[in-house]
């Protein structure tokens, strides 16, 4: 296939859009394809115009991977097609090191300063961790194991969650040099091998094994595969085939002109016919990834008007205007405490974005831009180098400025372990009972008028003490093991790890939030406190619900294999709960509970239910922070539900507990709602870390109603 003509002739040709094929071509062409630029540029100026206004995807992404394919791995295989091409990779990942990285470390510190100094909502460690994940270009993959489905702009979505795309682009970029350090390789041995010959078969079966997997993902997980390299290197793959052999296709020039408007319709049209949130990389993202191949492969007026001045400055500052724009809007949504952003913002932040993509592109990336051509085989440039920066001021600028972009992503990377230290500090610190009573002021105590405590938005980031110790199962981990085994005996024994009275917490993290109280308990009652819970997975012996997962059923076997072996004093857990999975949010008993409690009544084992807590859901089915409400809106009315919102009008465990021996069902409902009203501030504390998970300070002020039913059932 290559072996006639070299892979340069082939790349000029692609450059120049393919030899013209009638003698009627009407618009001349220079060497360079700048309508590629202008195409770049307009599509991420549509990414930018549905971020802001429309709030869906509009595949202005997609076509950027496409191009990015195009001419990435076109220029490693022209080099690699040079009989005197060198093998080692430095140079071209230092090249795209000094292209990209100076940019993103801007962006990227700038927005942890605007975040750290004045938007408190947006202080959570994983956002901390995603502005680190993008840094290294893995924040693909940070996404995908938060489950973060990629969202509209609100005060609630990460600033970085558009960095996905250039994680992955990193990613093929890593790939591209490889290959072609391969193909080099192998020339060595085989010169009469082109690069096309060598590159094609391999590309063209793994973006055909990547375009099928996009399908099937999509059917599957589709937020793994909105963000999976893998699925995404189609896009990128195609771009790469398509510089090797578009020019092999004889079109004529009124075809081509079609071919472009066509072409450049799908593009700016995508947005407007689908949401590629839901979809992508998927079948539907061929409709924008083809007419972007229209436009590479056409011709006439409309490369002409993407061949504009105005387009192709455009498409020069495309790379800074992507990162700038997300991070803006997001941080200004949240500082002028705006759920979605408005009309005014959005313009204001589209102004502000240009001015900084300007700015950026002109005093950071190419300034800091590899100007020098690439060394060849056996050619050394470390000299030249090291003088360049002993006799020339612009080289030691470069430098500097190189050595400050280490600095501020080396201080980015100690982010997430200052905002952890924030969460460390706040569950280290205790509450003066006399000012902070929680719980205790519906017994009558007093409470004064000061701000509520602890800071709710790093509440959002705490965990109860099994789950903060590493004693509570999570996703991923292996559901046939009990964490406490995985460590010394008395490790994950709270209370009184001495004590011979066993008291077994069992559930989800619905029962582990409990963990705050009954390890004070404990402590003051004498016994321990053992934890076998999971994330997500409630306990019971049968699953007759259909909505728990398979980690869940095994893990549950374990579970109740050591209850039946250790037969405790006392098992605790929850007794309701609503099924949102089935689409009831009013509390009710799980018909996979009543095994539970069979399993422990033909043990002789006490048992005691505590009915859950409110869920604040919103009406897309996500969490309320309720807490952070209160600290924006200081109105209770306004962060509230009414009791009937979420409980059934009587406790729908107290009938099938009370007919069993040493089983108690505990109504904590007035414990949340008093007066009929659900509320995020209870004697000044705040209630809930999230939208259904109480805070460990209230938690531990519900100690003393927590042991008045305990007593009745455990004598210690």
């Amino acid at each position: 296939m290559g072996t006639a003509r070299g892979l340069s002739q082939v790349l000029k040709e692609a450059r120049q859009g393919g030899k013209p094929t009638s003698a009627t071509q009407k618009v001349p062409r220079s060497g360079y394809r700048y309508d590629l630029d202008g195409l770049r540029g307009i599509a991420i100026a549509f990414v930018v115009l549905f971020h802001v206004f429309v709030g869906k995807v509009s595949g202005g992404v997609d076509v950027f991977l496409l191009l990015s394919g195009y001419f990435f791995l076109g220029s490693q295989l022209r080099y690699a097609d040079r009989p005197d091409s060198s093998i080692n990779p430095w140079w071209p990942i230092w090249r795209t090191l000094r292209r990209l990285l100076p940019a993103l470390v801007l962006v990227l510190g700038v927005s942890m300063v605007l975040i750290l100094a004045w938007v408190p909502r947006l202080q959570r460690i994983e956002i901390a961790n995603q502005a680190v994940a993008s840094l290294f270009y893995v924040q693909n993959w940070e996404l995908a194991s938060q489950g973060a489905a990629y969202g509209a702009a609100s005060a609630e979505v990460s600033p970085f969650q558009h960095l996905w795309s250039m994680a992955v682009q990193g990613q093929f970029y890593l790939f591209a040099i490889l290959l072609s350090m391969a193909i080099i390789l192998i020339r060595r041995y085989r010169p009469e091998y082109s690069a096309v010959r060598l590159a094609t078969p391999v590309l063209a079966v793994l973006t055909s094994v990547s375009f099928f997997s996009a399908i099937l993902w999509h059917f599957i997980d589709q937020s793994v595969n909105y963000y999976s390299t893998f699925t995404r290197f189609w896009e990128l793959g195609l771009g790469a085939l398509l510089v090797l052999h578009a020019p092999r296709i004889l079109i004529s020039a009124k075809t081509k002109s079609i071919l472009a408007a066509v072409g450049l319709f799908m593009v700016l049209s995508t947005g407007f016919f689908m949401d590629g949130a839901e979809t992508f990389p998927g079948f539907p993202a061929l409709y924008p990834i083809l007419g972007a191949c229209l436009v590479i492969l056409g011709d006439g007026k409309i490369s002409v008007f993407l061949s504009r001045k105005w387009m192709l400055w455009l498409g020069d500052i495309a790379y800074p205007l992507y990162l700038w724009h997300w991070p803006l809007l997001i941080i200004f949504t949240a500082l002028f405490n705006q759920e979605e952003p408005s009309i005014w913002l959005g313009i204001a932040v589209i102004m502000l974005s240009l001015g900084l993509a300007q700015l950026t592109n002109k005093y950071v990336e190419k300034p800091m831009q590899q100007q020098g051509k690439r060394p060849l085989f056996r050619e050394s440039r470390s000299a030249d180098a090291l003088q360049k920066l002993r006799s020339s001021r612009p080289a030691r600028m470069r430098a500097y400025a190189g050595i400050a972009v280490v600095a501020v992503g080396f201080a980015l990377t100690s982010t997430p372990q200052v905002l952890y230290q924030r969460v460390l500090d706040t569950q280290m610190s205790d509450l003066d009972p006399e000012i902070y009573p929680g719980a205790l002021s519906l017994a009558g105590f007093d409470a004064p008028e000061v701000k509520p405590k602890p800071n709710p938005y790093v509440l959002a980031d705490t965990v109860s003490p099994a789950w903060a110790k590493g004693c509570m199962s999570v996703f991923g981990d292996d559901p046939s093991e009990l964490a406490p085994d995985n460590y010394d005996e008395d490790y994950c024994a709270f209370g009184n790890p001495n004590s011979p009275v066993e008291v077994y917490l069992v559930g989800g993290s619905h029962a582990e939030q409990w963990m705050a109280p009954l390890d004070a308990l404990g402590k003051q009652h004498n016994f321990k406190v053992i934890p076998l819970v999971r994330q997500s997975c409630p306990t019971f012996v049968v699953e007759l619900d259909g909505i728990f997962s398979d980690d869940c059923i095994e893990f549950n076997e374990k579970v109740i294999e050591r209850l039946a072996e250790v037969k405790p004093d006392l098992v605790v857990s929850n007794s309701t709960r609503p099924l949102l999975e089935k689409g009831r949010g009013i509390d009710e008993v799980p018909e996979s509970y009543i095994t539970l409690w069979d399993f422990l009544e033909a043990e002789d084992i006490p048992f005691m239910g505590l009915r859950d807590n409110p869920w604040f859901i919103q009406p897309g089915g996500e969490g309320w922070m309720v807490s952070q409400c209160y600290e924006e809106e200081q109105s209770l009315v306004d962060c509230s539900i009414t009791k009937d919102n979420f409980y059934a009008p009587v406790d729908p465990a107290e009938k099938e507990l009370a007919i069993r021996n040493n089983m108690l069902a505990v109504d904590t409902s007035r414990w949340f709602c008093p007066d009929d009203l659900c509320i995020p501030v209870i004697g000044n504390v705040y209630v809930y870390r999230d939208g259904n998970h109480m805070s460990d300070e209230y938690a531990q002020s519900l100690a003393p109603f927590l042991w008045s039913n305990m007593r009745r059932l455990l004598v210690a």
